[in-house]
């Protein structure tokens, strides 16, 4: 048996299995077909009804998305008008944060200035501080020596006055020995005149110079006592070894000292520790020392 045949018979019998097939299904179709148009009526008509209802709830649910997209709109371009008043604050407030990041800048440029400044100045407080403490010292030390040379004036005012009156007493004492002096050389003049011979003994008697000098140094022993004084005349002045001489200051008696070395402008002297005043006056430089008074 060739292929074709075979082929063929193959066909043949799908055919005749399909043909079966569909005259089945028909005759199912046939005998069932008034039932089953009432069936898919009702059910067709089920599901219009549903699909108006559906399409009813629809439509309302349109109408009500509409509203909300219309209100939300609404509410958008608000929020749109209110986004951009916000932008434009932002904008404005970002300008603001700038100005005032440029003002703290500065500000913080003049607070290191003054930060500095103040540092300067409080140096030159304290040292101002310590100034003032200097001069308060200064100003008590000053108030104490015022205190001192205030009591000292009283003191030489006391003095003062009581030399002025002891300067009274002597010029009426001088006055007085003037008169006598006067009495005296008129008394003299008489001797001469009368009694010559007397007049020269007086004359040879009182021949002795009148020396004067003044305390150069002072030099005091190991006992602390002063014992060599130098006083500023020598042998110009015709001084000699052992003339004795009286050191005062003022109207005050020291004591006595004995010439024991003389130089030409100097003469070197030593205390008569018996002729100490009783005051407990010292010597200085710049006392008075002659030979009589």
């Amino acid at each position: 048996m060739s292929t074709t045949v075979k082929v063929f018979i193959v066909l043949n019998l799908l055919l005749a299995l399909a043909v079966f097939w569909i005259t089945a299904v028909w005759y199912a179709t046939g005998e069932h077909w008034k039932r089953r148009w009432h069936e898919d009526t009702t059910v067709l008509g089920q599901e219009m009804t549903a699909l108006r209802n559906a399409h009813a709830k629809e439509s309302y649910d349109k109408v009500v998305a509409e509203a909300a997209q219309a209100k939300s709109a609404s509410l958008l371009n608000e929020k749109k008008a209110e986004n951009d008043k916000l932008t434009a604050e932002i904008d404005s407030l970002t300008n603001s944060i700038d100005e005032q990041k440029v003002t703290i800048s500065k500000q913080m440029t003049e607070l290191s200035a003054a930060r500095e400044e103040n540092a300067a100045l409080a140096t030159t407080l304290e040292m101002t501080r310590q100034r003032n403490s200097e001069l308060t010292h200064i100003a008590q030390v000053a108030r104490a020596v015022a205190f001192q040379l205030n009591v000292k004036l009283a003191e030489v005012e006391d003095d003062y006055n009581n030399a002025t009156t002891e300067l009274q007493k002597r010029d009426e004492t001088l006055a007085d020995k003037d008169k006598t002096l006067k009495t005296q050389e008129a008394m003299l003049a008489q001797v001469r005149t009368n009694h010559p011979e007397i007049w020269n003994l007086l004359n040879n008697e009182a021949g002795a110079a009148f020396i004067q000098g003044v305390v150069a140094a002072v030099r005091v022993n190991p006992q602390g006592q002063q014992d060599l004084v130098m006083i500023s005349i020598g042998k110009d002045e015709g001084l000699s070894e052992g003339l004795e001489f009286i050191v005062f200051r003022a109207n005050q008696y020291i004591v006595k000292v004995r010439v024991e070395r003389v130089m030409n402008d100097m003469a070197a002297c030593r205390v008569i520790p018996s002729t100490w005043n009783t005051a407990g006056h010292k010597i200085q430089q710049g006392d008075m020392a002659q030979n009589r008074l």
